[in-house]
């Protein structure tokens, strides 16, 4: 019987006649060869009846390089839209070098693609999740509906490149930025020397404080007004201090009499010769048990239980030669080992 049957290749449709035949044999009667890459429907050896439609697409070479990697796949697409359907990527937001519309031609094509990167903007307590392929910080906002006042801050710059899983940070400055001086305050270091003797500090530098002009803005941050500072700018350099500390144990030798003493016998008498000896009760320390006022009499500083062995018998020596060897006031019920 004669049949009519519509064959449409790569969109263009003629009407042709079949006498009792299938797919192959009407396209081998029409001089459709297909390739490797060609695609058919129905199959060729499916039995066509009056009225039949038979699709034929060839097949087309599609590059996509996206995010700079090339990769090629073989597609039977019309356009560029129809191409990416075809290899899964249909629903990607992409920016591309043609349109979804763009004709994809027997010989193939090449398109550049950039996919899109999940973005996260926090405007205040608000937090957007977007997929952007925009190619700033600014035109991911703009994109996205988010009006900028003039000293509005913007964390990272407007002009940096999106990346996958960035945040955006916009600060709302209330009001004018304001500008003012603060000073830098200096350090001090202190230098360990043994130059001097431990206790004893030298200072060789003056800390001075410098200066910075320090411009602050108040912002909506979390839902509260917060001081953010914008800019800062160093107008003098802070001078540290310096201060020497001495670290060389003092002579035990003052001179006098006060030398020739049995002060070990005194020291196990008054604390069991333990240099941090503390009699809180009475207000007495270190091994000669000093009070605060004798040890401070003889230049000592800080606590006598915190200095060293050597330096709680020199001092206890220029404490002998300062009383002038009356003992009996210092230390009443021991100072008689000083004779053993």
């Amino acid at each position: 019987m004669d049949q009519r049957v519509t064959l449409d290749v790569d969109g263009e449709e003629r009407t042709v006649r079949a006498f009792d035949a299938d797919v192959r044999e009407v396209l081998d009667s029409e001089g459709v060869e297909l390739g490797e890459h060609d695609a058919v429907a129905p199959a060729p050896d499916t039995d066509v009846s009056s009225g039949d439609t038979i699709l034929v697409r060839t097949g087309r070479e599609f590059v996509l390089e996206l995010d700079g990697e090339p990769e090629t796949y073989w597609v039977t697409a019309l356009t560029v839209g129809e191409a990416l359907d075809q290899i899964g990527l249909g629903d990607e937001t992409l920016e591309m070098s043609v349109g979804r519309d763009e004709p994809v031609p027997e010989s193939g094509i090449e398109v550049e693609a950039t996919g899109a990167r999940q973005v996260a903007i926090l405007n205040d307590r608000t937090r957007a999740e977007v997929a952007t392929t925009a190619g700033t910080v600014e035109e991911v906002l703009a994109d996205n509906g988010v009006e900028l006042g003039e000293h509005d801050i913007v964390e990272p710059d407007l002009d940096t490149e999106p990346t996958d899983g960035m945040v955006i940070d916009v600060l709302e400055v209330l009001g004018e930025p304001e500008t003012r001086e603060t000073e830098i305050e200096a350090e001090t270091e202190r230098r360990e020397t043994d130059e001097l003797e431990k206790g004893e500090e030298e200072v060789v530098q003056e800390p001075e404080d410098g200066l910075k002009e320090v411009t602050v803005a108040t912002v909506m941050e979390e839902g509260e007004e917060t001081e953010h500072v914008l800019e800062e700018e160093v107008l003098e350099e802070p001078v540290d201090g310096v201060v020497e500390v001495g670290t060389k144990e003092p002579e035990e030798n003052v001179g006098g009499e006060a030398d020739n003493l049995n002060w070990d016998a005194l020291a196990e008498c008054e604390s069991g010769g333990d240099p941090t000896a503390v009699n809180s009760a009475g207000g007495y320390y270190g091994l000669y048990q000093f009070s605060m006022a004798s040890w401070e009499s003889v230049g000592g500083s800080g606590s006598p239980a915190e200095a060293s062995p050597a330096e709680q018998t020199m001092r206890a020596k220029k404490l002998y030669n300062a009383v002038d060897g009356n003992w009996q006031g210092q230390w009443p019920e021991c100072g008689s080992n000083l004779f053993n």
